[in-house]
């Protein structure tokens, strides 16, 4: 038992990016590398009398001459092909997935041969997921469905601006100054440990200190990637409880998708990441360690295309253009507008006059002492139950889709 309590330094070697594979795991994926190929190769639509036409194959190859390295591959397809691949698909995304992707970027570089001058390498193909399936509740997520495709509706209500994450990096010895480059990183929130000790052989040199290694910015690989969040849909709220939020993890081509006010049906794979630690004393050091929060890391987004909070590819005609300019210059329309809020309720005119700039909204003002001032008006109702408070919320509640009544 000799040196049992000698303090030594115990670090754990991250340069893989995960745990090793064997030979046996080698093969497996290999195989279902070959499956996913052949189904974006020869899955068709269509009859022989009527003639059939290679969806994905098609799909992959006017995407990449258009510039968009992106194709959406719909679960029922691949269940009709082959159903056991979708199977593993379903329940596991986060190893299958990639091995899609490689896939399509095998198939792109066949179909789309030969290539300009310059262009001869052939870039990633994101593959996105859609499906019939009926979507579940952000309320009915537990977790048995941690790592597996979970569909589920709702109201985008923030979104963050779009950052860059490495997905590949290169780290250097502060000590040796050898360098390592192409790490892969894990997807989504999850982070990276650092390597606690240099692996580089030292013959005659100094060992390297503890945490040698720092990151070079400029010889990373990186990605686009956005964060935002989800709540529920009014409807599914049970009465008398506050709607529940699921933050969004999107990246590369679903980036900049939708927009605060969509109602989308997303499509992700339910993920986990380390909770931010907080100062603990005593008994209580040590209970967080295994706690973990949930996100979703999207693979698809549709967006509703009917209702409050559809999405931006609805026009206005000439028609109703003409009219709204038409009301603008009428000198009564703030009378006007508020009149029409909730019209079957009686009275009241200031309050709908004060909904009416709740629902236009304020413009932003930065003072000249440098502060700023949001332009959202928030409301206040107050008063004796049966003055129709709850209804001209409810009114408000379905002309603004990221309104909240609480």
């Amino acid at each position: 038992m000799s040196g049992f309590d000698d303090p030594g330094v115990y670090y754990s070697d991250s340069f893989g990016g995960g745990e090793g594979i064997g030979d046996e795991g080698v093969l497996k994926r290999s195989q279902i590398k070959k499956k996913f190929r052949e189904f974006l190769r020869q899955f068709r639509v269509g009859t022989d009398r009527t003639g059939f036409t290679y969806k994905y194959r098609d799909e992959l190859k006017r995407h990449y001459t258009l510039g968009e390295y992106w194709i959406e591959v719909e679960m029922e397809d691949l269940a009709s092909f082959d159903e056991d691949l979708s199977d593993c698909l379903y329940k596991l995304p986060t190893e299958n997935l990639p091995l899609l992707e490689e896939a399509a970027q095998e198939v792109a570089d066949e179909v789309t041969r030969p290539r300009p001058v310059g262009e001869e390498n052939v870039q990633d193909i994101q593959v996105m997921l859609k499906s019939d399936a009926h979507p579940s509740s952000i309320r009915n997520l537990k977790s048995e469905q941690v790592s597996r495709l979970v569909k589920i509706p709702g109201i985008i209500i923030s979104s963050t601006a779009v950052r860059a994450k490495a997905t590949k990096v290169c780290l250097q010895c502060r000590g040796c100054r050898a360098v390592i480059s192409n790490i892969p990183l894990p997807p989504g929130l999850q982070g990276y440990a650092l390597p606690r000790k240099c692996n580089t052989e030292q013959a005659g040199r100094v060992k390297c200190p503890v945490d040698p290694y720092f990151i070079i910015p400029d010889r990373c690989v990186c990605v686009d990637f956005q964060t935002q969040r989800l709540q529920e849909a009014p409807d599914a709220v049970p009465h008398g409880e506050m709607p529940r939020h699921m933050q969004l993890y999107c990246d590369r081509y679903l980036c900049d998708r939708v927009v605060p006010g969509n109602r989308v049906t997303v499509m992700g794979i339910y993920s986990i990441k380390k909770v931010a630690q907080t100062k603990a004393k005593g008994r209580d050091k040590g209970a967080g360690v295994g706690i973990r929060s949930a996100y979703l890391r999207v693979v698809g987004i549709e967006v509703d295309t009917e209702g409050a909070g559809r999405g931006a590819s609805s026009s206005v005609s000439p028609q109703e253009e003409e009219e709204l300019r038409a009301l603008a210059s009428s000198p009564s329309v703030y009378d006007s507008v508020a009149r029409s809020l909730a019209p079957s309720i009686y009275g009241s005119d200031d309050l709908k006059k004060a909904i009416a700039c709740l629902l236009f909204g304020g413009s932003r003002k930065r003072l000249p002492d440098g502060l700023t001032r949001r332009g959202d008006i928030n409301l206040l109702m107050l008063g004796d139950p049966g003055t129709a408070k709850s209804q001209l919320l409810k009114f408000v509640e379905r002309c603004s889709p990221i309104g909240v009544r609480l």
